[in-house]
Formats: structure tokens, C-alpha cells, sequence
């Protein structure tokens, strides 16, 4: 399954390669993201290795400027636009084909809040940041610089 998704994502940079050009498949969230999948396909096999893991994911952090725990549950097909300033909580789930521009938070307001869950096919725009127990309905819009909470859901646009 996980190998399928390092194919989903790869299949993806090279439909959006066609569309936006050659240096997206050079993109350094395309390495990160590539990175991403193999050391959380690592986790999930074998939870033994949980430091040596952990440390990789903070390494990563670092150089990426990207907070994804491995234990986050993301689809195949995800497209970083400019990794930079993304954090998503370890609880949160996305689904497939969504595109997350710089700068995105996903997580919980504060401990307990509960997390987002993010459907098929969407978009989250540079800034945005969706916290709480939140779900964001397939083929969404999430514009730049929105706050998405529970009660704050209007913001969301959606497609055709």
C-alpha cells in the first residue's frame, strides 16, 4: 500500500510536471515528500525503530523547514508546493490527491481539541490554517491566509 502511494505521488509531479514544467520534478518538496514516504512506510512496519525514526524526522524538519510526523495518515497523489513553514499533527488524516502550498498549519487548537480531516482532492492555499476537529469536505478550496476552525467553515470554497 505505501508503495503504491510513492507511485501515486511520483505519477502526480509528473501530471503536474506537464502542466507547470520540467523543474517541478526538481522541486525540493518533491524530495522531501519522496523522503516522507520511505521513513513512514519504515515506522509503520517496524515501530522497534521508533528513535532512530524520530531522529530522521527531526533531521528532516530541520533541513525541509517541514513538520510531518510519520505517523500521519496522508494519501497517495500529495503535491508540496515550496516546502517551507508546514506543520501538520501526527493525528491528522488527508486524503487523496491534495495540493498544500507553504506555510500551512493542520493541527489541533490546543490538547484535546481534536484534529482536521482533510478529503480527497483538495486544495489548501499558501498561509491557511485549519485547526480543530474540523472536516473538510472532497474537492474543496481552502484560499491563502484562512483560519478554518469548527465554527468557521465558511471560508471553504468548492469546485465546479
Amino acid at each position: 500500500m505505501l508503495k503504491l502511494k510513492i507511485v501515486i505521488d511520483i505519477d502526480s509531479y509528473v501530471k503536474n510536471y506537464k502542466k507547470i514544467g520540467f523543474a517541478t520534478l526538481f522541486d525540493i518538496s518533491f524530495l522531501y515528500l519522496l523522503l516522507f514516504r520511505v521513513f513512514s512506510s519504515i515506522y509503520k512496519i517496524n515501530k522497534k525503530l521508533f528513535f532512530f525514526v524520530r531522529f530522521i524526522e527531526k533531521v528532516l524538519e530541520i533541513i525541509f523547514g517541514v513538520y510531518i510526523p510519520f505517523n500521519a495518515e496522508i494519501g497517495g497523489g500529495l503535491i508540496i508546493y515550496h516546502c517551507n513553514g508546514i506543520i501538520i499533527n501526527g493525528k491528522t488524516i488527508i486524503g487523496d490527491n491534495c495540493q498544500i502550498y507553504a506555510r500551512v498549519c493542520i493541527g489541533s487548537r490546543f490538547p484535546g481539541d481534536g484534529v482536521p480531516v482533510i478529503g480527497n482532492n483538495v486544495i489548501i492555499g499558501t498561509g491557511a490554517c485549519i485547526l480543530g476537529n474540523v472536516t473538510v469536505p472532497d474537492n474543496a478550496i481552502i484560499p491563502a491566509l484562512s483560519l478554518i476552525t469548527p465554527g468557521n467553515m465558511e471560508k471553504i470554497i468548492f469546485k465546479g
